[in-house]
């Protein structure tokens, strides 16, 4: 008797929670610090709180830079803070000026090193 190879078809993961966010950090290797912003009502008093959560999420690729705008999703446990994986980086931060000194303007040269 031949058997029949099948393949499964691929598991669909819209049913996990994403989220977006900012990175805040990038300094890990393949691990990124996403800080989500939302607000929240008061229980009591009804006025709505900004809150603000930092979590930290696999990035496989070292792709995503600080400042940009990610899409993370839930998945399982990675490490002992880590359980959230990179799904795509929506927008890209501009890249950053370079800091220019008072004594560079004037001189023309760079200052030099103290």
């Amino acid at each position: 008797m031949a058997q029949e190879q099948t393949k499964a078809a691929p598991i669909e993961r819209s049913d996990l929670r994403t989220v977006v966010g900012v990175v805040a950090s990038d300094k890990g290797n393949k691990t990124i610090k996403v800080v989500v912003n939302y607000q929240t009502k008061h229980p009591k008093y009804g006025k709505y709180l900004k809150r603000r959560t930092v979590l930290h999420a696999h990035d496989e690729a070292n792709d995503a830079k600080e400042g940009d705008t990610v899409e993370i999703a839930e998945c399982r446990p990675l490490s002992r803070t880590k359980h959230h994986r990179l799904v795509r980086i929506i927008e890209r931060a501009p890249e950053r000026a370079v800091q220019v000194s008072a004594e560079e303007v004037m001189t023309g040269k760079a200052p030099e090193a103290r």
